[in-house]
């Protein structure tokens, strides 16, 4: 009878050889038994149509283009949080910087966002307490593409790579 009932809710032209989830719930809808679902799972598992048909994604692993950081702080991605509302000591853009390993983020409220300033940024929040970092990620932000801050990284022996710009 449970064969019976799972042909008629998967195989045949109503049923529509729909996954596991549509499935159960339409046998669930007028019956039930213990292991339901592991047999209704078993039975899409095993029915021909619905394994030739609907194929399971397959894993492709790794973007070549994204770059995987192997220990702390080997690669840092900053980028600029702007507008923001003028604070009472006259901030109005904050500058991020994230470990691309660990995720630890950290934070400089600036007012002046020239390339000068972020590169003392950079100096003060990652290079100071955790040393140079081997890969600079960044967006194409003309303060982060000036010739202040190439030379800046440059001296610290870090690669700066820009990213695509967020375009909404």
């Amino acid at each position: 009878m449970v064969q019976e009932v799972l042909q008629s809710c998967h195989d045949s032209l109503e049923g529509g050889h729909q996954g596991t989830n549509r499935t159960y719930h339409r046998v669930k809808a007028d019956y039930y038994w213990i292991g339901l679902y592991a047999d209704v799972e078993k039975h899409v598992r095993s029915c021909p149509d619905y394994c030739s048909s609907k194929s399971r994604p397959q894993l492709r692993g790794y973007s070549p283009g994204n770059v995987l950081a192997e220990r702390q702080f080997q690669m840092v991605s900053m980028d600029f949080v702007i507008p923001l509302p003028k604070s009472w000591p006259g901030n109005t853009a904050l500058l991020l910087f994230q470990c691309s390993f660990t995720g630890f983020v950290m934070g400089k409220a600036m007012s002046d966002t020239t390339a000068l300033v972020v590169a003392q940024s950079f100096e003060e929040r990652v290079y100071r307490r955790f040393g140079a970092p081997s890969l600079i990620r960044h967006d194409r932000d003309p303060r982060f593409m000036s010739e202040v801050f190439q030379a800046f990284a440059e001296m610290m022996q870090s690669r700066s790579r820009a990213t695509l710009s967020y375009r909404p």
